[in-house]
């Protein structure tokens, strides 16, 4: 509507706004085909270059450095060359927005909502550069159309097939290419290499990976108080290094040894969780440290020996069971529950008689020893 500086202020940060609504909305759609995704990207970019540029010319203007801005602020509070006039410049503005309405009078306000639809259809122009054509040695003039031909060859046929004719002056043609070819065959090769050390790595890795995504599970499902407390715990570690191998060893925490005769590190000590204990009472109420022992001792001698003593198959429904009443109360169910599916002749097996009654084994059998049958 108007032409000062400051509603070119606030038309550039409408501007803005609406471009960053429209790149939201514009991702929002998934792309039905490569064709597609490449327009949606492209739209993008030309979107993200408009803020870019207008976001520059409102630095520029919020910079100030002609005083431009600072005049109008001023001229809209009625400052003039001969004193503040509030109802002058009150009056200048109403008038001046009188008149635009007069000169546009079927001037309407423009939804930016109504744009959405057709912006994020329409095709974007994108210019063919020529340089997928520079890199391969081929000319790269001509229109749109004969450049995009002259790269689709390349596509189904080799460069030393191609027509010397597609190649640029200066350059060796199709042997340059060709030359050019050997050194990414060995790229190739290293990449292959490097993929197979890799996959080898984590192969050998495997457990180490696991425990560290565990831990970091497990940390990220900590609250704040144990993270604090687990802070406090590490401040006051002790430094159990010492390059003096007589040196008394100082291990106030009463960490577990490790190979070297040093006890474990602190974070590794909590890694494993090797603070915690657990009791099995099958095994003789024998102490575990650490859920991963904890575990892994089901599977072991002494747990195998205590579950034989109380006559019990050491199966997976026994797993995480340290209590001998909870395993026999367990062990009863399951023989109560195979009991009921267990086929019983006595009771389910069925004769007939001459006149067709029907009798279970039990019964048809007394009946026939009394004669009554």
């Amino acid at each position: 509507m108007s032409s000062t500086l400051l509603e070119v202020t606030r038309a550039a940060h409408e501007e803005v706004e609406r471009l960053e609504r429209l790149i939201v909305k514009e991702l929002q759609n998934e792309p039905s085909s490569n064709k597609d995704r490449l327009f949606q990207s492209h739209r993008v970019h030309h979107m993200i270059d408009s803020i870019t540029v207008t976001t520059g010319k409102l630095v520029e203007i919020y910079e100030d450095t002609d005083n431009a801005r600072k005049d109008e602020i001023a001229a809209l509070g009625g400052q003039t060359a001969t004193g503040t006039n509030v109802f002058s410049a009150f009056y200048d503005r109403l008038k001046e927005i009188r008149e635009y309405h007069r000169r546009h009078p079927a001037a309407r306000v423009v939804d930016a909502n109504e744009e959405y639809e057709a912006l994020l259809k329409e095709e974007p122009v994108i210019e063919f550069s020529g340089e997928a054509l520079a890199a391969l040695g081929l000319k790269t003039g001509g229109t749109v159309q004969q450049r995009a031909e002259r790269l689709f060859l390349t596509k189904d046929t080799p460069l030393e097939m191609l027509d010397k004719k597609h190649f640029a002056k200066g350059s060796r043609g199709p042997e340059q290419n060709g030359v050019a070819a050997a050194p990414e065959v060995n790229n190739l090769k290293e990449i292959a290499l490097i993929e197979a050390e890799i996959s080898k790595l984590c192969e050998l890795l495997e457990e180490t990976i696991e425990r560290t995504k565990e831990n970091i599970v497990k940390k990220q499902a900590l609250t704040y108080e144990e993270i604090l407390e687990d802070i406090r715990e590490v401040d006051i570690q002790p430094d159990t290094e010492s390059d003096d191998d007589d040196q008394q060893i100082y291990n106030p925490l009463k960490l577990p040894m490790g190979w070297d005769g040093k006890p474990i590190p602190y974070w590794l000590y909590k890694l494993h969780g090797l603070g915690q204990e657990f009791k099995c009472e099958i095994c003789g109420n024998y102490s575990y440290w650490g859920r991963r022992a904890f575990e892994r001792h089901f599977k072991e001698w002494r747990h195998q020996h205590g579950m034989r003593c109380l006559g019990i198959p050491n199966t997976k429904n026994f797993n995480e069971i340290t209590s001998i009443e909870e395993a026999k109360e367990l062990w009863k169910r399951i023989q109560e529950r195979q009991g009921l599916n267990k086929w019983r002749p006595d009771l389910e097996e069925e004769y007939e008689d001459k006149e067709g009654n029907i009798y279970n084994k039990k019964t048809y059998t007394d009946l026939q020893r009394q004669g009554l049958i």
